[in-house]
């Protein structure tokens, strides 16, 4: 690629021998705009402006605003902490599959609220192992918590690392890490998983006096332990076939290309 003559101008380095234009130091346009992420890479384009305060972007800015929320409850060791816990997470779950569906069928979908919504699920999510991890129900203790609290967040921060990159790629890229199957249902029992293990963190006997010694809280947390595994094994089988798909339709071909 020619070097530029304006100063302000940089080369962007080639992905696997793919060419981009000069990208200016003092642009306002980044890599999570709606320049890089609808292939306008080659042919740059006036963005074309989007309302902010969408129903779905609500809905996002909500699911935030609860990681503070879920914090301060937890710091405050009530005796009903764990239940509000769960309840403040189980919310954030729910604004979290609404968001994504109003935006559909509004047809009100904007770049930010594209951009936010996987953000804001991966901080709640993060914020909500962390604090099991601290402090996880029984029988289950830190040391049992640390793999997979440790394994769903390390895939997510690469998940996003790599979308972020197929953005910036362009061409097919972006296409071979669509959402798929195993990475809905890998959300959905990580959720599920995860909302199972706050609630039972409260002694059933707090909830149901005459069932104080009943064993049911203690079965639904070791059910939601494996199923809290299995999420995470799905996450990371997922995490390969969207690394596959990459490598077989897109990095592949582009290196053998350039040969």
């Amino acid at each position: 690629m020619a070097e530029s003559t304006d100063p302000g101008d940089i080369p962007v380095v080639p992905l696997i021998g793919v060419q981009k234009p000069a990208e200016s130091l003092i642009s306002p346009i980044d890599r999570r705009s709606d320049f890089y992420r609808h292939a306008a890479l080659v042919v740059p384009h006036k963005p074309v402006p989007q309302p902010l305060m969408t129903l779905p972007n609500v809905l996002t800015f909500f699911r935030l605003l609860l990681v503070p929320v879920i914090l301060a409850v937890w710091e405050l060791q009530h005796r009903y902490t764990p239940t509000l816990c769960a309840v403040i997470f189980i919310t954030a779950s729910v604004t979290d599959y609404f968001d994504g569906y109003l935006a559909r069928k509004l047809k009100i979908a904007t770049v930010f609220g594209a951009f936010l919504d996987p953000v804001a699920d991966k901080i709640m999510v993060a914020t909500a192992l962390v604090l099991l991890a601290v402090s996880p129900p029984s029988p289950w203790s830190p040391q049992f918590m640390i793999a997979p609290v440790v394994l769903i967040i390390c895939r997510e921060i690469t998940m996003s690392a790599l979308r972020e990159w197929a953005a910036a790629a362009g061409g097919g890229a972006s296409k071979a890490v669509k959402v798929n199957t195993l990475g809905k249902w890998k959300t959905a029992l990580q959720m599920v998983s995860m909302s199972v293990l706050l609630v039972v963190r409260q002694p059933l006997g707090d909830l149901l006096p005459e069932r104080a010694d009943s064993r049911w809280f203690l079965d639904l947390s070791l059910g939601a332990y494996v199923g809290l595994w299995g999420g995470t094994v799905l996450g990371i089988w997922s995490l390969a076939i969207y690394f596959a798909n990459v490598w077989v339709h897109f990095i592949y071909p582009e290196a053998k290309k350039h040969q």
